[in-house]
């Protein structure tokens, strides 16, 4: 069966949890082949993110533009970069006029360790943002995003949309709660999936999963609605399953 093809931009993790190592594992897991742009290295351990080493602007040009070519590529997913001149280029390039679908994971900070991006780095994300089809972002990030430092989540995400013109699709893992509610808002309307909350002991990678489960599942033409509820039904099994999480049938 002929696979689509998505290209990822992003990280490689050392531990191999998160970034464009979980990228591949998600795509293969669901059936599509993936095209990379490796944007850094990072260091990475049960600490946290211990250090992020760039990848030569040049190299990171010559390998995004060499994807960027490929004649059946229509969707790209964007994840951790570090690189204000990478974030930078990637936005003056997006602007231009394209046919592929642009996911944004717009990774700032790892819950543990270094930062991906400062206050400069976080406004250029920003602008990448705004040119990007989708936007996946946990709770801390949209309010980094959104220039807020501590608001309503639902209001934020709602004006959000609204200001961008982007799709918003907010993963619920960092609100309190005994359920957990992934959110999608159009600029019209607000679609929730729910689920029980589960004490993981292995979360490593979520974000990546979900917004690259969501791309994988716009790439068999799902609509934007479906690829929500899929993606977020099945990270939500994915991670109980990872952690030994089963339950009974019927």
């Amino acid at each position: 069966m002929y696979k689509q093809q998505i290209a990822v931009v992003g990280s490689m993790d050392s531990s191999g949890g998160a970034g464009i190592n979980q990228d591949i594992r998600i795509a293969t897991l669901l059936d599509t082949s993936v095209q990379t742009c490796v944007g850094a290295l990072t260091i990475q351990s049960s600490l946290g993110v211990e250090s992020i080493h760039p990848t030569a602007f040049s190299v990171f040009q010559t390998n995004l533009e060499s994807i960027l070519r490929h004649p059946d590529l229509h969707y790209l997913k964007i994840g951790a970069l570090s690189q204000i001149e990478q974030l930078e280029y990637l936005c003056a390039r997006l602007k231009q006029p394209r046919e592929r679908i642009v996911v944004l994971d717009p990774v700032i900070r790892p819950s543990r360790g270094v930062a991906f991006l400062d206050e400069e780095g976080i406004e250029a994300l920003r602008k990448l943002a705004q040119v990007a089809d989708y936007v996946c972002p946990n709770l801390p990030e949209l309010l980094a995003l959104a220039g807020k430092a501590d608001a309503d989540p639902v209001e934020v995400a709602q004006d959000y949309a609204n200001l961008t013109g982007t799709k918003l699709l907010l993963t619920g893992g960092h609100a309190a709660g005994s359920s957990v509610e992934d959110r999608l808002y159009d600029g019209k309307n607000i679609r929730s999936c729910i689920h029980p909350r589960q004490n993981w002991g292995y979360s490593h990678g979520t974000g990546c999963a979900f917004s690259m489960a969501f791309t994988c599942f716009l790439a068999r033409g799902y609509s934007t609605e479906k690829a929500f509820r899929s993606a977020s039904q099945w990270v939500y099994e994915y991670y109980n399953r990872v952690n030994g999480i089963t339950f009974p049938e019927g």
